[in-house]
């Protein structure tokens, strides 16, 4: 895989869950949340959607070969880069022990525990102190702090 295959799925990744505007090439567009996407042939999956003709449904799936733009209104509200330095800073982990994924937008503590905007994925006394520490990291960072 190309590093511009991988940026854009990462792109992509990042904005799944998050609302999009989707533009095909006859002009035609969808809001909606990105569900799914196929990296390879671009097909999409839009969920809650509205067309620009102002028809609501409740799942759209477009053919990748129709899309023109695919704009994100939402930027993400999590920061894997500044949840790690919180980790070090706070629980006192090394940053040796912390791998930031930037494509995904996510990290991984001891290769083991998982965090991401979609919460923490592992198990032990770590990982529920992490998982404290990001419940209030993302409670400050939707109030805007």
């Amino acid at each position: 895989m190309s590093i511009g295959v991988r940026s854009l799925a990462g792109e992509l990744s990042k904005a799944l869950d998050k609302k999009v505007t989707v533009r095909l090439a006859d002009g035609k567009t969808y809001v909606g949340r990105l569900l799914s996407f196929d990296q390879n042939m671009l097909h999409l999956v839009l969920g809650d959607v509205e067309s620009s003709d102002g028809a609501k449904y409740y799942r759209v799936i477009i053919h990748g070969s129709r899309v023109s733009e695919i704009i994100i209104q939402e930027q993400p509200v999590f920061n894997a880069e500044e949840f790690a330095q919180l980790l070090q800073a706070k629980l006192g982990l090394r940053s040796d022990v912390i791998k930031v994924l930037y494509d995904v937008n996510a990290l991984v503590i001891y290769d083991r525990i998982k965090v991401s905007e979609a919460g923490v994925e592992g198990s032990g006394s770590l990982a529920q102190k992490i998982y404290e520490l990001y419940v209030e990291y993302m409670e400050s960072k939707k109030k805007g702090r």
